[in-house]
């Protein structure tokens, strides 16, 4: 029998060294290699289900005498959830553009500057995009104009609500945009520490945590209310988020890999190599954590 040669699917390995790159390209890595992203997986396709458990609760003990009859008192349930991001990406190489760039339009090069200047770009704006709307149905919107006198102010406030709602301190992360983040540098009430051990007068004013919660910088046009991803990102005359809390664990956010493949040079390619790749990804709240989210979103950037 003849041999075909047929195209290598790269996709389970192209998807393991893209989860690496995660924590050095992404704003979002907590999000999107988080727990919950290994946790559920698509049941088929693009779908994923969600279980989730409701039980009553305690009741007084009877020393004395068993009474009534045994219930079932817990129920279950299922989340089903659709992954709408279906993506697709291809080019094409002429072995000799390898050889006259020296070796730097490589298939490798070449996808790699997707992955950093396209791919995860994009896929930080949808989630933005995706938590600024969580937090609007969830009623965890906040549309207060910023300023270093108010913002500490504000920010408690966005505590005392997140913990009433039972979200633990300890995992909520927080996304602001430069702005956001040079007034709570100026902010009043900021304390600072002052290493003099040295001798070497260092003035360090980075905020990198605050009340526990982990604070993160974000572009500003990655943190809008609306994107058009018809081809790459583009924001699309949305509001500026200007902070978003959030809980990583309230949140899944599936990738999936479809196809990732290279053709070789052939007669159907003209003598070119052709890359071709298609994923899904999305981002979810899980139904039992809806509280788990709190934005502040305003018509236009905070001014400093």
């Amino acid at each position: 029998m003849a041999f075909n040669q047929e195209s290598v699917n790269y996709a389970v390995q192209y998807a393991q060294a893209l989860a690496n790159a995660y924590p050095y390209l992404s704003y979002y890595a907590d999000i999107w290699a988080g727990e919950n992203a290994s946790r559920y997986r698509p049941v088929n396709g693009k779908t994923i289900a969600v279980p989730s458990l409701e039980v009553s609760g305690a009741k007084a003990t009877n020393r004395n005498q068993i009474t009534g009859t045994f219930n079932r008192n817990w129920n279950n349930e299922w989340q089903t959830l659709t992954m709408s991001m279906d993506r697709e990406w291809d080019t094409l190489i002429d072995p000799m553009d390898i050889v006259e760039t020296n070796e730097v339009a490589t298939i490798a090069n070449i996808t790699q500057t997707f992955n950093e200047f396209q791919k995860l770009p994009e896929m930080d704006a949808y989630v933005s995009m995706k938590l600024a709307e969580f937090a609007d149905d969830a009623g965890q919107v906040d549309d207060t104009d910023l300023t270093a006198a108010n913002i500490l102010a504000q920010w408690d406030a966005y505590l005392v609500d997140m913990t009433n709602h039972r979200v633990p301190r300890d995992r909520i992360r927080c996304k602001m945009t430069p702005n956001t983040y040079a007034l709570l540098k100026s902010a009043a009430g900021i304390t600072r520490f002052v290493d003099v051990a040295t001798g070497i007068r260092n003035v360090d004013r980075n905020v990198g945590k605050l009340d526990g919660v982990l604070i993160e910088e974000v572009p500003a046009d990655l943190m809008q209310t609306e994107y058009d991803f018809t081809e790459g990102w583009a924001p699309d005359g949305g509001e500026q988020i200007n902070l978003v809390m959030y809980d990583p664990a309230s949140l899944v956010a599936p990738v999936v890999y479809d196809v990732s493949m290279i053709t070789a040079p052939n007669a159907g390619t003209k003598g070119k190599y052709v890359y071709y790749e298609r994923y899904y990804y999305d981002v979810f709240q899980l139904a039992k954590r809806t509280k788990g989210i709190m934005a502040n979103i305003t018509d236009t950037v905070i001014s400093l």
